[in-house]
């Protein structure tokens, strides 16, 4: 067996058809990408692939793959992976996390998996590696429609990013998006929209159109005064639209299993379980 960084964009296709089949089944899916070849080939070329990256071979054959999504700033990795399709799947999988280990920037000491709970074997190899489980999230997709807002949702401006980056920071500490780069991401493809109140912003919502054509609920904040107010189901069905909007294929969301409130909401508006992600992180915690 051979590792080696990815070669080129094109090989990104033979990844992805490596991958499909793995990601179809409960037990052997690897969380941030979907189940379909194209879909995670668009993911793919959407991440920083080329800067950590470890593909194993046996002869011509791919046998397995990882992708290292990396922040500096924060100080973190995302692996996306590692995928196996080798009979000695521990080994392989140790090899290549070992070799996108040796690409990280000086540090990254913050490094985080994640796997459908079902995938039981992979949990055991990263515990085995230093990795501890935490909380686990609800994966959620939208089963049918929604009615329009009837609340005063808008999108969010320049003189609200600071108030929204507070708000941020306040009810998602240390997650993987700063409060700062959440009210700075509205673009055509990534929405924020808010709520304002007596002229303050209490509530918001990120979402985005996913390189595979997905759309994704990133985040919903309701600041904790102004929470029991239907704000939070307004925000979704405003998001919800601007996802359709941009002609998304399907609409999902993660949300924490103890988040029974939010849980609660999201099922109340139509959105159904189809796994629980578990979080295995090394070097820091979000418990």
């Amino acid at each position: 067996m051979d590792i080696r960084t990815i070669r080129d964009e094109h090989e990104l296709a033979v990844l992805a058809a490596c991958a499909a089949p793995l990601q179809q089944q409960p037990e052997t899916h690897v969380v941030y990408f979907g189940q379909d070849a194209d879909g995670i080939r668009a993911e793919l070329a959407d991440t920083t692939w080329n800067e950590v990256s470890a593909v194993a071979t046996d002869g011509d054959a791919v046998v397995g793959w990882l992708v290292g999504d990396v922040d500096p700033d924060m100080g973190r990795v995302w692996w996306l992976g590692p995928f196996v399709v080798a009979d000695d799947w521990e080994a392989v999988a140790t090899e290549l996390l070992a070799a996108g280990r040796r690409q990280l920037p000086a540090g990254v000491d913050e490094e985080e998996l994640s796997v459908d709970a079902r995938f039981e074997r992979f949990r055991v190899w990263a515990a085995a590696h230093g990795y501890v489980e935490e909380e686990g999230s609800y994966v959620l997709e939208l089963a049918g429609g929604l009615e329009p807002s009837s609340g005063a949702v808008r999108e969010i401006t320049d003189a609200d990013r600071d108030a929204v980056a507070r708000l941020h920071e306040e009810l998602f500490p240390g997650t993987h998006t700063t409060g700062s780069e959440l009210a700075a991401g509205h673009d055509e493809t990534h929405r924020r929209l808010v709520v304002e109140s007596d002229g303050e912003v209490v509530a918001y919502i990120a979402v985005e159109r996913q390189a595979d054509g997905s759309g994704y609920i990133d985040y919903l904040g309701v600041a904790p005064a102004a929470r029991r107010r239907g704000l939070g189901a307004d925000l979704v069905r405003a998001g919800v639209a601007e996802l359709q909007r941009l002609d998304v294929t399907s609409i999902g969301l993660t949300v924490r299993v103890g988040s029974e409130g939010a849980c609660e909401l999201y099922r109340s508006l139509g959105f159904a379980e189809e796994r629980v992600a578990i979080p295995l992180r090394r070097g820091f915690s979000l418990a």
